[in-house]
């Protein structure tokens, strides 16, 4: 891989991100004790808590673990740059410290866990198993091999873990819910509504538009200088560019996790290749031969025009840096060693208010065009609605039954939001339409809603196809099922907050170099 990252990859990760980065208590077989002395500098350990070391081998193994899982869901590699960019690190150690505090608790508090549940948790853990049976083999190799600890020290490990998840079991047991605190959460979240909608994106629109001839966009600019202003200054970014580079790398690729012979053996690679390249081979056939970078080989290592945030910080320190032509020593990154040739360099670039004023007029003329057209669609929409003619009616929705929500840009269609409680901060599928969300909640049941609302930029037309109201019969009916789900809220509270109060009654100190948003590859 290259070491850019293409958009579609980027907010692929960035999803994943919001679904993975979950509190967890245990690392598997890579975690420790934590009986080490403490070094004197925090720079040689990851974390000091109450005295105790959180080692940078175990940090290490723990992020490491948690960048392969993204890696997994993500389908492929992820870059080290955009890990830290998210604060993975940072999680990642908050993480080892809150665990550490709860092993640290559970043994001031006395909670011990016996040998017989030592080995039961040891012999159900599927890592440990062959052919769905403990094997004590694979027991001894996997703890060699992953955890790099001897089955004493590992069991040491795994019962301070147990204890402490057993401390926080302790904890949630303690939770309450009163019969007073399930009828406010009734009333709050039992009160709901089911919608059909249909949304006129002016997007979808932009198509029936015809291109504005220039008097047109002359007379419209004059009188809407301030509007033109505005868009600029919300889509900046669209007028100007940092500094680009057009270049080409070669890549030594080497293991997520290399010993320091790996690394050693290939720079020695790298520094084979550039001698080459100095001995007069072109740079391209190199490449083209010998790069580890399949996204850039065949193409000999040519990666076009970018900007210095496209590419991890030590590569583009040495890109931009470079003069044009000049050949690059080996660049170490968490792909492998680089060489790097810079063919052209532009410099950053900011085009003014003024030489793009006509383009943005352009723009917002088709859009207000556009506009009008999907609010005319939607107030005839309405007016059959009033008549009597359902939205499934007019607009069937004919696109895939499992689609989430209705995308920017899509045709009119009569989408079910399902039912969402007056507490809800959005209507589900739809998004952000507060006028509209009033106007429902206020239907005493079924019917259509009068008039066009706003959701963003769209127009929005609706029914309401069930009202829920929040009476006492309904409440008698949920009652069981609204107490299981609040004390399971209200258990994860306490834990949240037990775990708090451990953090700010304790000596913590962490390595913030270790954390640091980008980090320099020597």
């Amino acid at each position: 891989m290259s070491p850019g990252l293409d958009a579609r990859r980027f907010f692929s990760y960035l999803f994943i991100f919001a679904i993975a980065l979950v509190f967890i208590l245990q690392f598997g077989p890579g975690s420790r004790g934590c009986n080490a002395p403490l070094t004197p500098s925090v720079k040689d350990a990851a974390a000091r808590v109450n005295g105790r070391e959180i080692s940078l081998a175990e940090f290490r193994r723990a992020y490491a673990q948690q960048l392969d899982a993204l890696r997994a869901r993500g389908g492929g590699d992820l870059p080290e740059a955009l890990a830290r960019q998210f604060g993975i690190p940072g999680r990642v150690l908050d993480q080892l410290i809150t665990t550490e505090l709860l092993e640290q608790a559970a043994e001031a508090h006395g909670i011990t866990v016996s040998d017989t549940e030592l080995l039961d948790a040891i012999r159900k853990d599927p890592t440990f198993q062959k052919d769905g049976r403990f094997d004590p083999e694979t027991y001894t190799q996997v703890l060699q091999a992953y955890a790099r600890k001897t089955p004493p020290d590992y069991e040491a490990g795994l019962r301070r873990r147990m204890a402490a998840q057993r401390l926080l079991a302790m904890v949630a047991d303690t939770a309450e819910v009163s019969e007073d605190e399930l009828r406010a959460r009734f009333l709050r979240e039992g009160d709901t509504v089911s919608l059909s909608v249909v949304k006129f994106d002016p997007a979808a629109y932009a198509g029936k538009i015809k291109q504005p001839i220039p008097a047109e966009v002359s007379a419209w600019e004059k009188a809407h200088g301030k509007e033109i202003a505005a868009y600029y200054e919300a889509n900046k970014g669209a007028y100007s560019k940092g500094e680009q580079v057009r270049l080409r790398h070669i890549l030594v690729r080497m293991n997520r996790d290399p010993s320091e012979d790996e690394k050693v053996k290939a720079h020695d690679r790298a520094l084979e290749l550039r001698k080459q390249i100095q001995g007069g081979k072109n740079f391209a056939e190199v490449a083209k031969e010998s790069s580890d970078d399949t996204g850039s080989k065949a193409q000999g290592g040519e990666l076009g025009w970018n900007e210095r945030n496209t590419f991890v910080p030590a590569f583009a320190q040495a890109a931009f840096n470079l003069k044009i032509g000049e050949l690059s020593e080996p660049v170490l990154t968490p792909f492998g060693w680089h060489l790097i040739e810079v063919e052209e360099k532009k410099p950053a670039e900011e085009k003014p208010l003024a030489a793009v004023s006509g383009e943005i007029a352009q723009i917002l003329v088709k859009k207000e065009r556009a506009s009008a057209l999907a609010e005319a669609d939607a107030r005839k929409a309405a007016a059959a609605l009033q008549k009597g003619t359902t939205l499934a009616t007019q607009f069937p929705d004919k696109k895939d039954q499992d689609a989430q929500s209705v995308e920017p840009g899509d045709r009119p269609r009569a989408i079910d939001t399902g039912s969402f409680p007056k507490s809800s901060s959005s209507i589900p599928r739809l998004g952000a339409a507060p006028e509209l969300q009033a106007a429902a909640f206020g239907m005493q049941g079924p019917g259509a809603l009068p008039g066009v609302y706003r959701s963003g930029d769209a127009f929005v037309v609706a029914e309401v196809t069930v009202r829920q109201h929040a009476d006492d019969a309904t409440f008698q009916a949920q009652k069981g099922e609204l107490r299981e789900e609040a004390l399971r809220q209200r258990q994860v509270e306490l834990q949240e907050s037990y775990v708090e109060s451990l953090k700010k009654s304790a000596r913590i100190v962490r390595n913030e170099e270790l954390v640091a948003p980008t980090v320099a590859e020597g």
